[in-house]
């Protein structure tokens, strides 16, 4: 009797070694991958130069040079997170400035003074060179096919239909692509169609096949509406209705007495507008000309108005030349070129050097 209690008692300590092990085992199983999808934010960047743009990280020394971290009201709450990186190699510099938003992916740009370093060969066809970043692209964001409507094939597909040597749109089921070419540089802008409204969907640019700019639209927005019940003869006269009664102070003085004239009015309709947080609508933006320079040197009165409903969203005296800047095409994109120039010029100075 007593060698069976002592083996029972033996068997019961192996069995709670045993669970012992295993639960040590379980819980280090669960927590490795745990901890390794969980990315910082410059992780994430160094991981898309990495596996997106194919950069042999292997052959540069990447320098955090900014990390900086703020709350814009357009993003309701959510962080948005600007990164620079300085990519320091034995015979050439590279500088890569990245915007995420809600810790997504939302922009990069990749500057050098020499070639980049590849992991692997690149294309020599710029249109190639889109399509195999496509690909990697979604790989990297584990996302294949955001809603049903835009997936990445139809990119792919429209690139290959596409003369991307000129300047032109194109258009294939949901996917519709801008082509705009100079020398030796080349931007694409794709563009989501429902129901015959274009939604901004991602824009790529490259100086002849090495990738300088790259911008996703989609992954934080949504879409609110794509009806369009306002036509744009309604939404003009809407607009010229509404400024019967509109004024503005300028120099000490209130303006109500100005003239609209009939051209030029540049029309033009937009999916950038928020009603609701991080939701898109279709607007229209109307540009009333006046016939002459009013007090505060204003010219023009810029109008929007929501094509759903027929609401005004704004009204602004505009002066000077030129036009409103949107969020629309490659808006971002070039906003962000001239934040990250300064940016870069700055921390440029702190790069070491070899």
């Amino acid at each position: 009797m007593g060698n069976f209690r002592r083996m029972l008692a033996l068997r019961r300590f192996m069995l709670a070694v045993l669970l012992c092990v295993f639960i040590v085992f379980a819980a280090s199983n669960l927590a490795v991958p745990a901890y390794s999808t969980e990315l910082t934010v410059p992780e994430k960047a160094l991981e898309f130069l990495e596996d997106v743009v194919l950069l042999d990280m292997t052959k540069y020394e990447a320098v955090l040079q900014l990390q900086d971290e703020r709350f814009p009201e357009d993003l309701n709450g959510f962080a948005q997170d600007n990164i620079v990186y300085g990519l320091i190699g034995n015979e050439t510099e590279a500088e890569a400035a990245f915007m995420f938003k809600n810790k997504t992916f939302a922009n990069c740009m990749i500057g050098t003074r020499n070639e980049l370093i590849y992991s692997q060969p690149q294309p020599t066809d710029v249109a190639e060179a889109a399509k195999g970043f496509i690909q990697r692209y979604q790989q990297y964001i584990g996302d294949p096919d955001f809603d049903g409507v835009k997936d990445y094939t139809a990119l792919q597909t429209i690139l290959d239909g596409a003369d991307v040597t000129t300047n032109g749109t194109t258009t294939q089921g949901t996917a519709k692509l801008t082509v705009t070419t100079k020398t030796n540089y080349t931007a694409f802008e794709f563009e989501a169609v429902l129901d015959g409204v274009a939604f901004p969907w991602m824009n790529m640019e490259f100086y002849q096949e090495t990738l300088t700019g790259f911008d996703d639209n989609w992954r934080l927005y949504t879409v609110g509406s794509s009806e369009v019940t306002v036509l744009e003869q309604e939404a003009v006269n809407i607009a010229l209705d509404y400024v019967e009664t509109f004024s503005w102070t300028a120099e000490d003085q209130q303006v109500t007495d100005f003239v609209v004239i009939d051209e030029p009015r540049p029309v033009e309709l937009i999916t950038t507008r928020v009603k609701e947080p991080l939701t898109l609508y279709p607007s229209w933006n109307i540009e009333l000309y006046l016939d002459k320079v009013y007090p505060g040197n204003i010219n023009r009165i810029f109008v929007s108005i929501w094509a759903d409903t027929g609401e005004i969203i704004s009204c602004t005296p505009l002066g000077g030349g030129g036009v409103i800047p949107e969020f629309s095409s490659l808006a971002v994109m070039l906003s962000m070129l001239g934040v990250f120039a300064l940016t870069l010029v700055f921390y440029k100075q702190k790069l070491p050097k070899k």
